[in-house]
């Protein structure tokens, strides 16, 4: 059943045209506070209508001219895939953070990521980060809602919200064991106009919601 799940999730991202990533590198500002985001398909941008319209461009909108913002974002990510993938980008970044902000899980939702292999994965990425850019915080994004998403049939969207609901207790568990971390429930209002045309993927005003709730969690620079 597992692995029949899993190319059922698979199958259906393939039917629908994938809107293309605006910001799978993307460096907005030039501020001495320094940021970064990192994660799967909404850390890329996958559709937005352009860069001003990721969660990149509108973090560096809602904090102004004084911030930097280092995003990268690859489509389909897992988060056992992310530090491999991201590592060298990683390391050409200089200097302490002031925060950084993780969007995954999506992707291990859909490919069956198991929930110990998951909490495991996701502490040592925390684990790097912390290490190397000393951050004043970690937001840890909840997983998007993958179970309610218009493009999946109902008998997959009930393996997801299983699947979710594994993934973000442990997600829960590394927040209360480690006073960095920032997590919190996603709340969203999924109206048709929140997906993009592969009714997947968030559109521009899907965007500004998921960042409205962003910066509703997140610490605010004294």
């Amino acid at each position: 059943m597992l692995p029949y799940l899993a190319w059922q999730a698979s199958s259906v991202k393939k039917r629908f045209p994938l809107p293309p990533a605006q910001s799978e590198r993307l460096i907005p500002g030039s501020g001495p506070d320094q940021y970064l985001i990192l994660g799967e398909s909404t850390a890329a941008g996958v559709g937005a209508s352009d860069q001003s319209q990721t969660l990149a461009g509108k973090f560096y909108q809602a904090l102004g001219p004084e911030i930097q913002v280092y995003n990268f974002g690859k489509n389909g990510i897992r988060t056992g895939e992310c530090l491999p993938y991201f590592r060298k980008d990683l390391e050409q970044l200089a200097g302490e953070k002031e925060g950084i902000l993780l969007f995954l899980g999506a992707n291990d939702s859909f490919k069956l990521t198991h929930p110990k292999r998951f909490k495991q994965q996701l502490q040592e990425l925390i684990g790097y980060l912390e290490h190397r850019f000393q951050p004043s915080w970690i937001y840890l994004a909840d997983i998007p809602p993958v179970h309610l998403f218009p493009a999946f049939p109902k008998t997959l969207q009930s393996y997801l919200k299983i699947q979710r609901r594994y993934l973000t207790s442990e997600m829960q568990n590394l927040a209360s064991a480690n006073p960095i971390l920032y997590y919190q429930t996603l709340h969203l209002d999924l109206e048709p106009d929140f997906f993009s045309q592969d009714l997947i993927h968030p559109s521009d005003k899907g965007y500004q919601a998921i960042m409205d709730f962003t910066l509703e969690v997140i610490p605010k620079k004294a």
